[in-house]
C-alpha cells in the first residue's frame, strides 16, 4: 500500500535550503547549479508564500549562506535561518519552530548540500517525524556525483520523493488559471534559459 502520493500544495509545504554556504563553493560538484536552482525555487516560494527555512552548518567556521540566495529574501516573507552543528536539519529548534508556526505542514521540499550527509540525515529524520519529504534532485549535490547519486537512491528506498525543481513548481501551481501563474511563468522561463546558456549548471541526472 502506498503511504502517500506525495501531492504538494503551497498551504502545507515548506522549502528547506540546507547549508549552501560560502566555504563549500569550491568543494561541491556543480555548486553553482545548486545555488541557481535554489534561487528560482525561492522566487516561486516567495510568490506563493511558501515558508522558506535555511540551515547553516557551523557558520563560524564554514561561513554563512551564499549572498546569491540571501538577496532573494522578500521583505514581506522573511525566511528563518537556523545555525546547527548536527548534520540533520531536523534539530529540536527546527522541530519546535515547525510545531509552533507551521502546524499544518505536511510536505518538506529540500535543496542543498551535501546530499549524502546533511540532506540524507535530514530526510530520514523528517520522515521519522511524519513529514513527506521531496528531494529536488537538480538542486542537491555532494563533493562528488557518485555520493550524490547513491544518496538519492538511498532516500528513495526510505520513502522520500525524488523529483525536480520544475516538477515541484508546477505541482505547487497545479492549474494555468492559478492567480500567480503569470508571475511564475517568467521565473520558469528564465530558469530554462539559464540552463541552455550554461549547461554546467545542470544536475539533471538521477
Amino acid at each position: 500500500m502506498i503511504k502517500s502520493l506525495g501531492k504538494i500544495v503551497p498551504e502545507t509545504s515548506a522549502l528547506f535550503i540546507c547549508d549552501i554556504q560560502s566555504k563549500f563553493a569550491n568543494h561541491i560538484f556543480k555548486f553553482n547549479g545548486v545555488v541557481n536552482q535554489s534561487k528560482y525555487m525561492m522566487r516561486v516560494c516567495n510568490e506563493l508564500k511558501v515558508p522558506i527555512i535555511f540551515t547553516e552548518q557551523y557558520p563560524k567556521g564554514l561561513g554563512h549562506t551564499v549572498e546569491d540566495l540571501l538577496k532573494e529574501r522578500n521583505e514581506h516573507h522573511q525566511p528563518k535561518i537556523f545555525e546547527k552543528t548536527l548534520y540533520s536539519m531536523c534539530t529540536n529548534e527546527v522541530l519546535d519552530h515547525l510545531k509552533q508556526n507551521h502546524k499544518d505542514l505536511k510536505s518538506i521540499l529540500i535543496t542543498g548540500i551535501e546530499t549524502h550527509v546533511c540532506v540524507l540525515q535530514s530526510t530520514l529524520d523528517f520522515l521519522e517525524n511524519g513529514y513527506d519529504v521531496h528531494i529536488l534532485s537538480d538542486a542537491v549535490s555532494s563533493n562528488n556525483n557518485n555520493d550524490r547519486l547513491v544518496a538519492l537512491e538511498r532516500m528513495r528506498q526510505s520513502g522520500a520523493f525524488i523529483t525536480t525543481t520544475e516538477s515541484v513548481i508546477f505541482q505547487l501551481t497545479r492549474d494555468a488559471t492559478h492567480k500567480s501563474f503569470k508571475s511564475i511563468v517568467p521565473i520558469t522561463k528564465q530558469r530554462r534559459d539559464d540552463l541552455v546558456a550554461d549547461p554546467t549548471l545542470s544536475l539533471s541526472k538521477i
